[in-house]
């Protein structure tokens, strides 16, 4: 898998003769992924991948990439921020633009966070060629359309039903009419990709429901696709490309994203998180890269290439039982969220990695400008107006690691912290 291009600032672990006999023409050598490869394209353009939370936008752009970018878990609301993913296909260069699940910003329980996080999508919208809007079958409103729910009970004097329509009344989720609702005045072509649609037992509900989605929006295409198995996405991937403007590529043709190292390093921690907590921690956890050491070979074989990383990371949680939960029992917890990490982490850098986590409390951080902006979560720039240098590009092959050396120094911490340090280095 493609990997993240270092940064450079410390942060996270003939001519011839008339007479000459005639000669068969020789074969071009392949010019690579440079200029050349770069003017074949004949379509480029931004595509917004929209939808409420938890409808597999994150899954499906990783499916799409082939390579995981965007952090993904069982848990609503994962995604909080844009995130741009180039995939260059034969004469098209696609510049996807994961997005926040959209959700009603206000009202009980909502914070600073959940209107940052809506704005992120809305913002999205302006800025790109095609919105492709993703819904997904819910398990549990498939299990209302299954027959054995339609059907009338014995002995019921009640009319027949149209049992298609019923069925299409219990696929089509409530919060997915307030997302068709805000996509209505963006003007961009729209594309629909109903996921999960492997949960769907009865297919014969796949063209009523196609049916229904056509009344609620004006949609160039609509495609059931399945984002963790691949089903239907090469279908979505061609509607896709139909449907971006014409032009040259956006993008160099060996990027894959604008964004730094350490903020898919920050992702990773916080993906891991996720997946280790109960339901309602991960919204008030952050992560934040302290520092970022990168040890170079001087000499040998690999001299020059990045061999290791020391990186410190902070996760912050708004209250102290939270930062109970996060360490766990005996610190069981924060290491195996270390444990997991380091290694999505040294797959992503292609190198050894050291990872010292911290957990500290800030107090209601979700619900102040300044605790937003602490943790990161600030406007972004505009797409694909990341700064020079920040790109993440295959680096060179991995070899592999030689002996492990010991990790950095703890360092002095306060008392709002917890830490707790893994990980390996290559010399």
């Amino acid at each position: 898998m493609p990997k993240a291009h270092p940064e450079s600032s410390v942060a996270d672990d003939g001519l011839k003769s008339s007479s000459s006999p005639p000669q068969a023409p020789r074969a071009e050598p392949d010019p690579g992924p440079g200029p050349r490869a770069e003017a074949a394209a004949e379509r480029a353009g931004f595509v917004a991948l929209i939808g409420r939370p938890n409808v597999g936008k994150s899954t499906l752009m990783n499916r799409i990439l082939g390579e995981k970018l965007a952090i993904v878990s069982p848990k609503p609301q994962t995604t909080r921020t844009r995130l741009l993913g180039i995939k260059n296909l034969p004469g098209v260069q696609l510049a996807l633009v994961d997005t926040p699940g959209m959700h009603r910003p206000d009202g009980r329980g909502r914070t600073l966070l959940n209107r940052y996080m809506v704005d992120e999508a809305l913002t999205a919208l302006t800025s790109v060629d095609v919105v492709l809007l993703v819904t997904d079958l819910d398990p549990q409103r498939v299990d209302k359309a299954a027959p054995r729910d339609r059907l009338p009970k014995p002995g019921s004097t009640a009319a027949p039903v149209d049992e298609a329509a019923q069925a299409v009344r219990a696929l089509l989720h409530p919060a997915d009419r307030y997302v068709v609702q805000q996509l209505g005045a963006c003007g961009k072509p729209l594309v629909l990709a109903i996921n999960k649609v492997d949960l769907l037992r009865d297919k014969q509900l796949l063209l009523p429901l196609i049916a229904e989605w056509s009344k609620l929006q004006n949609f160039r295409a609509i495609v059931p696709i399945c984002a963790e198995r691949g089903d239907g996405v090469e279908l979505l991937l061609q509607e896709l490309c139909a449907a971006v403007p014409a032009g040259a590529p956006l993008f160099p043709a060996d990027m894959l994203t604008d964004r730094a190292e350490r903020f898919l390093v920050a992702e990773l921690v916080r993906e891991q998180v996720f997946v280790a907590s109960r339901q309602e921690l991960p919204y008030a956890v952050a992560v934040t890269i302290d520092s970022w050491e990168e040890r170079i070979a001087p000499t040998g074989h690999r001299a020059g290439e990045r061999i290791g990383v020391i990186i410190e990371a902070t996760i912050h949680v708004e209250k102290a039982n939270q930062k109970k939960i996060v360490v766990g029992e005996g610190g069981h917890m924060i290491r195996d969220v270390g444990a997991a990490a380091r290694a999505e982490i040294s797959e992503l850098l292609g190198c050894g990695v050291h990872l010292s986590l911290f957990v500290r409390v800030d107090e209601e951080w979700t619900a102040t400008p300044a605790g937003l902006r602490k943790m990161g979560y600030e406007a972004t720039t505009r797409l694909g107006q990341a700064a020079a240098g920040t790109a993440r590009r295959p680096p060179p092959p991995r070899r592999p690691a030689g002996p492990r050396a010991k990790g950095p120094p703890p360092r002095a911490g306060d008392p709002g912290e917890h830490r707790h340090g893994a990980g390996e280095h290559a010399k």
